[in-house]
């Protein structure tokens, strides 16, 4: 992985703030009541990917005076570059479609005389 894009999730971004943060090549979308700045970044060495966005958010958040929701701000990773492993995918989507589908055994439920049966309240009349 060479570069990744980091998503990190702020609080309202103001006019002066959002102009800055686009003049320096960053992303900012606003969906209802949520805020996220997108960050294209460079991967650095054999430190940690996650390491890496915590602190590209933390230097973030405080060059531009942004507010982050929570500390240290929520991130969420993406591989531009990446390409998905396509059988990999096809099975766990396959496993999820699965585990939507109704049970293939049919096990009727018990009648309304066998539950009193069970509990000693007399046998079923016929």
């Amino acid at each position: 992985m060479e570069r990744v894009q980091i998503a990190i999730e702020v609080g309202p971004v103001p006019a002066e703030a959002r102009a800055r943060l686009e003049a320096a090549g960053h992303a900012v979308h606003c969906h209802g009541d949520q805020w996220r700045v997108i960050v294209d970044a460079r991967v650095i060495g054999q430190t940690s990917v996650r390491s890496q966005a915590h602190v590209i958010a933390h230097d973030l958040v405080h060059d531009f005076g942004l507010t982050a929701l929570s500390s240290p701000p929520a991130i969420a990773l993406r591989d531009p570059d990446g390409a998905l492993d396509v059988a990999g995918t096809e099975v766990m989507l396959d496993g999820v479609r699965r585990s939507y589908d109704p049970d293939p055994l049919d096990q009727p439920g018990p009648h309304w005389w066998q539950r009193h049966m069970e509990l000693g309240l007399g046998e079923r009349k016929r």
